[in-house]
C-alpha cells in the first residue's frame, strides 16, 4: 500500500456508556451506605468517591471504623505483637463481597445512508432505523473487599458474546511507609492512573479520555494499545498534603499474537485548589444535600511511553512500535456545574505498514450540570487529528449532547445524540465514503476499511447526524 493511501481498519472515538468500574455495590454493602455516597449517576464519582478511589477504596480516617457489615476475624489482634512468630491478622466479610450487573444499548439511526446506517448494512444487511440487538451487550461480576486497614482488592469479569474478559484484578497496598496517603502501591491488572480522576469520569461516555487505536487504524490490530485501557503491571501513587497527587507506573502493555510485549512506563502529577481534599480527610465543607457540588480546580499533566511488538502480516518479520504520549488536563467545578477538558499528543515511531511514523492529537471536553441528583444534562466534544507519514491529516469531530438519568440509585438510562464530521478520507471504491463495522459498544462510531487521502488528492468531508443512543445499565 502506498504511503499516500494507507489502509484504515478503524478510527474509534469512545463514547460508550457502560459499567461502574471505580466503586461497586459490594462496597456499599460493606459500609451499609447508598451508592450515592460516592456516585452521582454511576460510574461517575463525586468528590468523596474520588477520594475513596485514591485511598485504595477505603474511607478517609481509619477504614475499619466505618465498616458495618459482619466480619470474620482471621487471627487475633494480639498476633500483631508476636509477629513474625505468628501471621499478621486480617478479616473477611461474612457475606461474599460479590456484585452483578449488565449493560446494553438501543440505537436509533435516522438515515440508512448515514455512517451508522451503512455500517449496519455492512454487518448484517439491515436497513432498520431502530436496533435492539445489543440491548443486553455485557454482563459483569465484580468483587471488592479489604483484608485490613491497609490492603484492599477488587476484580471485574465481563461476559459478552466474545467470551469472558478479566478487566480488573488488583491488590492495593496503602500507606506503605511515611505519612498517610503518601505511598501506595497497586499490583495486578487494571487501568493506569494517567488522569487525576477515575477513568470513567463521564456522564455520557464509558471513559473520560478519548483514545486513538493507531495500530488498529493502520495494521488492523484487533486489540491495540491505547492510552487508557487495562494492563498488567504495578503503580506507585500518593497524595501529598491533601492537595498534590502523583502516580508512576510500569506495565506490560498489550500481547499481540502471542508475542511478549516490552515494558511500558508512565508518570503523572497534579494538584487541586479548593473543594474537598484529594484524600478526603477534611470534608467539613461538604454539602450533605449536594455531595456532588463544590467550587474547585484540578490540573494535571502526564507522560507515557509504550513499546509494542506485533505481527504485521503472515510470514512478515515482527514489527516494533514505540509511542510517546504527553498531555494535560483539568477539571473546574462551580457548584453543580462541572467542566472536564484534556489534550494530548501521541507519536508512534512505526505506525504505518511501511514503517513510517504516525502522529495523533486529541482534544476532548465535557460540560455537565446536576439539575437533580437523578438527572444530569451534559454535552461532550471530541476532536482528533491523525497524520501518517506522507499522508493527509485526518480530522474528526464528535459533538454529543445527552442526558443521564438515575431511574434508581443503581439503575441508569442515558440518551446521547451523536453528530460527527470527518475530513481527509477518500473511498476505496471511488464512490461515497463507506464505513465498515461500527463499534456500537455504547455510542461511538467507527469507520471501517477506508483510506486516508494522499496529499495531492481531493479530500472528502462528511458531516452528519449519525444516531441517537439509548443506554441502560444496572448493578446490584
Amino acid at each position: 500500500m502506498s504511503r499516500g493511501a494507507l489502509g484504515v481498519a478503524v478510527v474509534v472515538l469512545v463514547l460508550t456508556v457502560a459499567t461502574p468500574a471505580a466503586a461497586i455495590p459490594a462496597f456499599a454493602r460493606k459500609y451499609q451506605t447508598s451508592c450515592l455516597t460516592c456516585h452521582t449517576v454511576y460510574p461517575k464519582l463525586n468528590p468523596f468517591g474520588e477520594a475513596f478511589r485514591r485511598n485504595g477504596y477505603r474511607f478517609p480516617g481509619t477504614d475499619s471504623d466505618y465498616i458495618k457489615a459482619e466480619q470474620i476475624a482471621m487471627g487475633q489482634e494480639a498476633n500483631k505483637k508476636t509477629f513474625p512468630k505468628t501471621a499478621w491478622p486480617d478479616s473477611l466479610l461474612a457475606a461474599i463481597p460479590i456484585s452483578v450487573g449488565a449493560n446494553g444499548q438501543a440505537m436509533i439511526v435516522p438515515s440508512s445512508t448515514s455512517s451508522a446506517g451503512e455500517a449496519a448494512k455492512a454487518v448484517d444487511g439491515s436497513t432498520a432505523h431502530f436496533s435492539l440487538q445489543n440491548l443486553v451487550a455485557e454482563a459483569h461480576l465484580w468483587g471488592g473487599a479489604a483484608f485490613d486497614d491497609t490492603i484492599t482488592s477488587w476484580f471485574e469479569l465481563t461476559f459478552s458474546s466474545g467470551g469472558v474478559d478479566v478487566e480488573h484484578a488488583q491488590l492495593l497496598f496503602n500507606d506503605i511507609v511515611g505519612p498517610k496517603h503518601l505511598f501506595n502501591v497497586i499490583v495486578g491488572h487494571g487501568f493506569p492512573n494517567v488522569t487525576q480522576y477515575g477513568p470513567h469520569s463521564s456522564y455520557l461516555a464509558d471513559q473520560l479520555v478519548t483514545v486513538v487505536p493507531v495500530t488498529a487504524i493502520f495494521w488492523g490490530d484487533p486489540d491495540p494499545w491505547t492510552l487508557v485501557d487495562n494492563y498488567t503491571g504495578l503503580e506507585l501513587n500518593g497524595v501529598i498534603a491533601g492537595r498534590v497527587d502523583y502516580a508512576v507506573g510500569l506495565n506490560a502493555g498489550k500481547i499481540a499474537h502471542g508475542l511478549a510485549p516490552t515494558d511500558n512506563f508512565y508518570g503523572r502529577v497534579g494538584f487541586k485548589i479548593g473543594g474537598m481534599r484529594l484524600d478526603g480527610e477534611d470534608s467539613s465543607g461538604a454539602d450533605p444535600d449536594r455531595p456532588w457540588a463544590e467550587t474547585a480546580l484540578g490540573i494535571y499533566g502526564f507522560g507515557y511511553q509504550s513499546n509494542s511488538r506485533f505481527d504485521t502480516t503472515a510470514g512478515a518479520p515482527v514489527a516494533s512500535d514505540t509511542a510517546n504520549t504527553y498531555g494535560v488536563g483539568g477539571r473546574g467545578q462551580l457548584g453543580s456545574a462541572e467542566l472536564n477538558v484534556g489534550w494530548y499528543t501521541e507519536s508512534h515511531g512505526h505506525g504505518t505498514d511501511t514503517g513510517g511514523p504516525v502522529n495523533a492529537k486529541v482534544l476532548f471536553g465535557e460540560l455537565s450540570y446536576v439539575v437533580f441528583p437523578w438527572m444530569v444534562p451534559a454535552v461532550r466534544v471530541e476532536t482528533l487529528w491523525v497524520t501518517p507519514e506522507g499522508g493527509t491529516t485526518v480530522r474528526n469531530l464528535h459533538i454529543q449532547p445527552g442526558i443521564a438519568f438515575l431511574i434508581r440509585p443503581n439503575i441508569k438510562l442515558v440518551a446521547v445524540f451523536d453528530y460527527e464530521s470527518a475530513h481527509g478520507f477518500v473511498s476505496t471504491t471511488g464512490g461515497p465514503l463507506t464505513p465498515g463495522p461500527q463499534a456500537w459498544q455504547g455510542g461511538a462510531s467507527s469507520w471501517g476499511p477506508i483510506q486516508i487521502a494522499p496529499p495531492s488528492s481531493g479530500e472528502n468531508t462528511r458531516s452528519e447526524f449519525e444516531s441517537i443512543g439509548l443506554y441502560l445499565a444496572w448493578a446490584m
